[in-house]
């Protein structure tokens, strides 16, 4: 699905989240503006979004979520955080462009996961066995 967001249109993104830490939330679409001479758009960027802790993000769509549950990860209020104009790359479509594909300020909630991998159970046996062996080697060497 891609997202069509008015310039100064509010967005809130909600996803349940089961495991804290690091994830990446990206959208993907364009900002509308309309102007005197046309409609323009410009692909999405994270710099446009507040992520979970309320804090702008900033050229990156990963951000460290805290809490496990239900919760805002993305959202956008009347405009703020303001557009940052210089990094945008705008483009002039026709208005049959947008109106083909209604505008859409929100997106089904994604379920928010981190991926933890298994790790088998004599792992940290040849750990501690490479540290042992590497010890005895070196007290033999003196």
């Amino acid at each position: 699905m891609v997202l069509y967001l008015l310039e100064d249109e509010y967005f809130s993104m909600n996803a349940y989240v089961q495991t804290p830490g690091e994830q990446t939330v990206a959208l993907s679409g364009y900002l509308v503006e309309h102007r005197s001479d046309g409609t323009y758009i410009a692909p999405l960027i994270p710099d446009l979004f507040y992520g979970a802790d309320g804090n702008p993000l900033s050229h990156s769509w990963r951000q460290n979520l805290t809490a496990i549950g239900d919760q805002t990860i993305l959202s956008r209020s009347g405009g703020q955080p303001s557009v940052p104009r210089n990094e945008l790359y705008w483009r002039k479509i026709s208005e049959n462009d947008v109106s083909k594909q209604e505008v859409q300020a929100v997106a089904p909630a994604p379920t928010v996961q981190a991926v933890t991998l298994a790790v088998p159970w004599w792992t940290p046996l040849v750990v501690l066995g490479i540290v042992v062996g590497g010890y005895v080697v070196y007290k033999l060497s003196k």
